[in-house]
């Protein structure tokens, strides 16, 4: 469930959707470290096995700042990219492929690239011009707690 309200169906999704990646990286971090020992934490957190994906397995409610982070860069596409921002993208996007993007995979792949997982809208989209923020986001960006569920 999504914890975004505005007018606006699309920036809604996309926000959900890049609060989802921003927090699924931080909690695939965060288990890697407990698992490694880097972080001390005796909580059995569950974890995708070998060709699963790791969305599967995060607490589905996202906490809140993972919907800041989504918001902030929401704000540093608009500046990079004009008043439009991911309005813009979207509509170079739609250009692009022929079709409207699903905005909140918009949303998890754009964030995905802002912190530079190597995963890109572009692995699977026609390419447009686009210029995107780097976010950095780990395992400490969020309360241990909220990896809990």
């Amino acid at each position: 469930m999504s914890n975004v309200h505005s007018d606006s169906q699309f920036r809604d999704e996309f926000l959900t959707g890049a609060a989802r990646a921003f927090f699924t990286m931080a909690y695939v971090e965060y288990v890697e470290s407990v698992e490694s020992g880097d972080i001390e934490d005796d909580y059995d957190y569950p974890r995708a096995g070998s060709g699963e994906a790791w969305e599967d397995y995060v607490p589905s409610e996202l906490p809140p700042n993972a919907f800041a982070l989504a918001g902030q860069l929401w704000a540093q596409i608009a500046a990079l990219n004009g008043a439009a921002g991911v309005y813009t993208l979207n509509a170079r996007a739609t250009e692009a492929d022929g079709v409207v993007p699903d905005a909140e995979k918009f949303g998890w792949y754009l964030a995905m690239e802002a912190m530079g997982h190597g995963v890109s809208w572009f692995d699977n989209h026609a390419s447009f011009d686009s210029k995107l923020p780097h976010m950095d986001v780990g395992s400490l960006t969020f309360d241990p707690e909220a990896y809990r569920g």
